[in-house]
This record gives C-alpha cells, structure tokens and sequence, in this order.
C-alpha cells in the first residue's frame, strides 16, 4: 500500500499495488488538510506537513478513514503569499522531520528546518531557499536538496546541507549581515 497527499488538501491510501497493477483502489483517508505537500509514515502513521503545521492522522475506530487529526507541530509561521509551500517532509536516522519552506517574508521562509523527535522544537537549519523543492535523508543523516533556479541559485543544483549554511537566494538569507557568496 501507499500514501499520498495532494494539493488540495486529501490523503488517500492506495492499495493493490504489484507488478501487474491491474486493481489498484484509492480509498480517501483524510480530507480537509491545508496544502499538504509531503507526506512521511512514522510507526505506521501518517505525518502530513501543511503549509503551516504537521499534522498526525489517526484512525481511532479502525474504519480506515482518520478520525482524529493531531497538531504535531505548528511551529511554522506561513504567510500566506502565493509561495508560501512547506514541502518534502523526511525524517534523519534519529527521527527527527525535516522540510523546506518556500521564499515570504517570515521568519522560517526560504528555509530548511528541523522539527524534534517528540515534534517539541522547530529549528531553521540552513537559509537562502527560492522555492525548494525536493530533499532527501540518507541513511547515515546527509540531507540533500533542490531549489527553483533564480537569484543565485542555478538550475538543477542540488545541495548538500549544512547547519548554518546559506545556498544563494539574496532575500532569504536572514542575516544581519548580507553574505556575499553561497556556500558551495
């Protein structure tokens, strides 16, 4: 089976999947989330991130559809511009959850952060993010990820991430002093 999320705001969970795919069913298993746009199964439940918060679904009755929607996280200040995504929801051998936040004028924008095991603690890792979009946790803790090319940032980088490190978007950097190169 699988999860997804999409967009507009539903989990569904698809079952069936083998190498035929001949009878793959969709059964909706959330609805009502805000933009999520990464999904991470943690001790077989969903952890949905939204824009603004990660949410874990819980099915309390057993009837395959969540009942009970729990506020993991909400950290994350959003702002509501057209770009204001949280996306690519990881976690790192630890259990820590890590994601992106797309360039606006908050303090978490054009960020990679990382949320505690327990989901108590938010913390900006890295900063100078466009529109990011793709990230990866490897098994030994390497997270990796891509922005949208612009602004310093050029197309088809991946960056390996470092805390503290800043990776070329000028209006995110989030210093009190501006940098004058990226980190490479």
């Amino acid at each position: 089976d699988a999860a997804v999320c999409t967009v507009h705001g539903d989990v569904w969970r698809v079952s069936g999947i083998d190498d035929d795919l001949d009878e793959i069913n969709w059964k909706r298993y959330a609805t009502g989330l805000h933009q999520p746009l990464g999904l991470k199964m943690v001790d077989n439940k969903a952890h949905v991130l939204e824009r603004d918060q990660i949410t874990i679904l819980h099915d309390l009755n057993g009837d395959n559809e969540a009942d009970f929607y729990e506020n993991f996280n909400n950290d994350v200040v959003s702002g509501g511009g057209g770009h204001a995504f949280a996306t690519s929801l990881e976690t790192d051998p630890e259990g820590n959850f890590w994601f992106m936040k797309c360039g606006e004028d908050t303090p978490q924008g054009g960020t990679i952060m990382r949320v505690s095991k327990d989901g108590s603690k938010l913390e900006v890792i890295a900063t100078g993010f466009r529109n990011p979009n793709g990230m990866g946790v490897s098994p030994d803790g390497v997270v990796t990820a891509g922005d949208q090319q612009g602004t310093w940032v050029p197309e088809t980088r991946l960056d390996v991430i470092k805390k503290g490190g800043f990776y070329g978007y000028m209006p995110m950097h989030k210093r009190d002093i501006a940098p004058t190169d990226f980190d490479p």
